[in-house]
């Protein structure tokens, strides 16, 4: 790709969200969601593969259709309010429709139909983009409006999403695929406090995201496709699989990683406000993608692949630099437990 496209095309994601994160007029907002949607499309595409271009063309018709919604629901909020601030969205059909535009573009259940194919259409640092930066748009546009959803469109989102992002992921073995359920099941936990308690769900995309940026970047550094593949990390760098295999632990939620601390937060904040049933259903649905973290790590740390009596070892002979970056979010993941008296 020509330098200045990619720059072009960078500086045109980066501005749309971080404007999103400042605009109060609806008909901006739309603007902006737009520019982010179209600037993705040919970094989707630039593999110039079918898949790719299969890829891109679902990505842009999902995000368009929500689109289109988002513009035809402030439209109508618009002329019932005779104003387009971002706070005065009142009426409850505007702000179902609304919520629903937004699920889609998260990809919450049951809209969450576009992202697992997208995701294993592209190439991985593009997936770790639609997965992580992609989000911050529509969640800053939620916790706008966070007091006006409906809460129990919100709490069904969040159940589906947890209970389809473990059922999805169970028969996977293409990585892209599977951390696309695994984003589908972290979104419904970052729902389920949407309206009672946003901060939480900030805190949950966070470290969903300090979480999912190493997983990706090892995937890349290592060139893994399959979960099959995973299990050669060890010969290329036996620190890399200790570190990833405990991020795949912190990302599952397991104690005492940084994982546990948003779950630990959702579900008491939920019991809290009598909302045992949906707390209990979420904490025994989240087993399912538990179990498939634990068949990653097992496959990191504990088989060994097929090779030859006179096969050398990769770590022996060659030696890849990885980015500092990747070890330090990756030692966050799993440290930052104790931190959370002061969250």
């Amino acid at each position: 790709m020509n330098p200045m496209s990619w720059l072009v095309i960078t500086t045109s994601i980066i501005t749309s969200t971080l404007l999103i994160t400042m605009m109060t007029h609806w008909l901006m907002v739309w603007v902006c969601l737009e520019i982010n949607t179209l600037s993705l499309i040919p970094i989707i595409s630039k593999s110039h593969h079918p898949r790719a271009t299969e890829a891109a063309t679902k990505y842009y018709l999902t995000q368009t259709m929500a689109s289109t919604t988002l513009l035809f629901a402030t439209t109508m909020n618009a002329m019932n309010t005779s104003n387009w601030e971002t706070y005065i969205t009142t009426n409850p059909t505007t702000t179902l429709m609304i919520t629903l535009t937004l699920m889609m573009k998260m990809a919450a259940a049951p809209l969450h139909f576009w992202l697992p194919e997208v995701a294993q259409g592209t190439t991985t640092l593009t997936a770790l983009i639609i997965l992580t930066w992609q989000k911050i748009a529509p969640l800053i546009i939620m916790l706008t409006i966070h007091n006006k959803m409906n809460q129990t469109l919100l709490l069904l989102s969040a159940v589906l999403s947890v209970i389809i992002g473990g059922l999805g992921s169970l028969n996977q073995t293409q990585l892209r695929k599977l951390m696309a359920f695994s984003s589908i099941a972290h979104t419904g936990w970052i729902l389920a406090t949407m309206s009672t308690a946003p901060k939480i769900s900030i805190l949950t995309f966070m470290i969903y995201t300090l979480a999912t940026t190493p997983i990706f970047l090892s995937i890349n550094h290592t060139s893994t496709t399959t979960i099959k593949d995973i299990g050669t990390t060890w010969m290329t760098s036996p620190h890399l699989m200790i570190l990833m295999s405990l991020t795949i632990l912190s990302l599952g939620g397991l104690p005492p990683l940084t994982g546990f601390m948003p779950k630990w937060l959702i579900l008491n904040k939920m019991i809290s406000m009598n909302m045992t049933i949906e707390a209990t259903m979420m904490a025994v649905s989240s087993m399912m993608s538990l179990y498939v973290y634990l068949r990653l790590t097992y496959m990191l740390t504990s088989t060994l692949p097929p090779y030859t009596t006179p096969m050398l070892m990769k770590w022996r002979t060659t030696h890849k630099k990885h980015p500092m970056i990747m070890t330090l979010m990756m030692m966050m993941t799993t440290f930052l437990l104790p931190m959370t008296p002061n969250m």
